[in-house]
């Protein structure tokens, strides 16, 4: 084989246009078809050209010739990262640091690895022997900040951003990660600073200009933030984090036809994303158009009332009530009033969809059948709800204990597709009616409050469906009982979010 046109071939892969490398790399994989350095130059420059599956398909044959490379196995889990292919990924980069232990870009990669996988906790270590083995390895204490961030080390973290800064400084992503970690400290000047230099040796960046105003609105600037969203919405194609974010400060400042005209744009770019769903329906009800708001919520249509008479693995519903309670009563990640979330005199879990005990393994397969039927139920047609259906899916669910005196103040679970809530249990002796009642459609503070309620009563072994955009909250409670709830989602795949305390 030419030495030359291999090598021509894997500099041009390696350049700025790596598109330039395919014919090179169409000749040599023509007479050299199933050799190792032919394929792995092949897998970058289709991977470098945006073709992650015809990469894939070069670096596993490039592997399948030389297995026991760690160069190709990493190559091969870099691509799997990309792909999403986590688990295979984290494999891939663990038998190449049995082949080359203590490999600094090895270890540096399957921390990075890890906390795409949301596994921030088992991170840390490799990226510590990253940083160990090689201490100016920016992006290993980049990442290192994330995952102490993603444990809830907000302070360690920032000193892992600075140190990446102090080897980097232009270092963008360092800056930003610290500024969110300085946010989370109080040091918000500090935070504004970073923010406001980096937007400015990167004019139109939307993570900048998102952070830097968000930072204003939380100082009282309103007016400053909405400016600064404004600016960057359409930065290089309308950005949907920044119109989200830009579409609540208008519901805030009063702007409700300028948020509804924004959340129809953030809806026709994104039919699958159902976040600005929530926020259309706000901006209707702040404008008082109740007959656009009524057919958006379909609330007749889209929400089902459903009472569970057997469970999987049950005699019956109160030997299932009582192990759902005392399951969660026991589970080790509940939390009190856990932060960024809007529980309220009360305790709620983390993750609980592959939980092993008997009854919340029952309810979540109760809750995987009644969201699958219920999404076919609902039928097709032109509301833009049933356009951003999913054609694959997983389950989120968590559960809440709260005290007396206690509530779910409003918020919605977008961007998943369907939500719903289980009771187990309801306290027997109320003083007011429809206390502790689910409640759909009233707003959030942080949109002025108000909206129309729609109350549904809980009961035991009661099941509410409902489309995850629409707001809805726990009417306060009193009494000397525990009010318990499981809440779950229809997790779109790429779009959806499951449930995750904040560490």
């Amino acid at each position: 084989m030419p030495m030359e046109l291999l090598q021509e071939a894997a500099r041009l892969a390696q350049g700025p246009d790596p598109k330039a490398a395919r014919p090179l790399v169409a000749r040599l994989l023509a007479t050299h078809p199933g050799d190792a350095d032919v394929l792995t130059v092949a897998g970058i420059a289709a991977q470098r050209s945006g073709s992650i599956d015809e990469a894939l398909g070069h670096f596993a044959a490039a592997l399948a010739a030389d297995p026991d490379n760690p160069a190709r196995l990493g190559n091969h889990a870099v691509a799997l990262k990309q792909a999403g292919r986590f688990d295979a990924a984290i494999a891939a980069l663990e038998r190449a640091l049995m082949l080359r232990p203590g490999a600094p870009v090895t270890l540096a990669n399957l921390g990075s690895c890890l906390i795409a996988a949301d596994r921030p906790e088992e991170a840390e270590a490799p990226l510590r022997a990253a940083v160990a083995a090689k201490p100016d390895h920016a992006e290993a204490w980049n990442n290192l900040g994330v995952a102490l961030a993603r444990t809830g080390r907000a302070a360690e973290a920032e000193q892992a951003y600075a140190r990446a800064l102090a080897l980097r400084p232009g270092y963008a992503e360092a800056a930003l990660n610290r500024v969110d970690a300085l946010d989370r400290l109080g040091r918000g000047a500090e935070a504004e600073r970073i923010a406001g230099a980096v937007l400015g040796s990167l004019p139109g960046h939307p993570r900048a200009a998102n952070q830097l105003a968000g930072l204003r609105d939380r100082r009282g600037d309103l007016a400053g933030a909405i400016e600064l969203y404004r600016a960057a919405l359409d930065k290089g194609g309308l950005n949907h984090p920044i119109g989200i974010n830009l579409a609540m400060a208008l519901l805030r400042a009063g702007e409700p036809a300028e948020a509804l005209a924004l959340c129809d744009r953030l809806l026709a770019a994104s039919p699958s994303i159902t976040t600005p769903l929530a926020l259309k329906c706000a901006a209707l009800e702040r404008l008082g158009d109740t007959e656009t708001l009524a057919a958006l919520m379909a609330l007749d249509r889209f929400v089902a009332v459903i009472d569970i008479d057997a469970a999987p693995g049950f005699d019956d519903l109160g030997a299932f009530h009582a192990a759902l309670a005392a399951e969660l009563a026991a589970h080790p990640s509940l939390t009190f009033e856990p932060e960024g979330l809007v529980t309220r005199a009360g305790r709620q879990s983390d993750e609980l969809a592959d939980a092993g005990t008997p009854a919340i393994a029952a309810l979540a397969a109760l809750a995987r059948e009644a969201l699958g039927r219920h999404a076919a139920a609902v039928g097709d047609g032109d509301h833009v709800w049933l356009r951003a259906r999913p054609d694959r899916w997983a389950l989120t669910l968590w559960g809440t204990i709260l005290s007396p005196g206690g509530a779910v103040e409003p918020h919605i679970h977008a961007p998943n597709w369907l939500s719903g809530v289980y009771y187990p249990a309801f306290p027997a002796e109320l003083a007011e009616p429809q206390e502790g009642w689910f409640a759909i459609g009233a707003l959030p503070d942080a949109l002025g409050g108000g909206g129309t309620r729609h109350l549904r009563e809980p009961r035991p072994g009661r099941m509410i469906l409902f489309p995850s955009h629409l707001w809805h909250c726990t009417l306060p409670f009193g009494g000397r009982e525990p009010r318990i709830s499981f809440a779950f989602d229809l997790v779109p795949d790429g779009t959806g979010q499951p449930h995750r305390l904040r560490r």
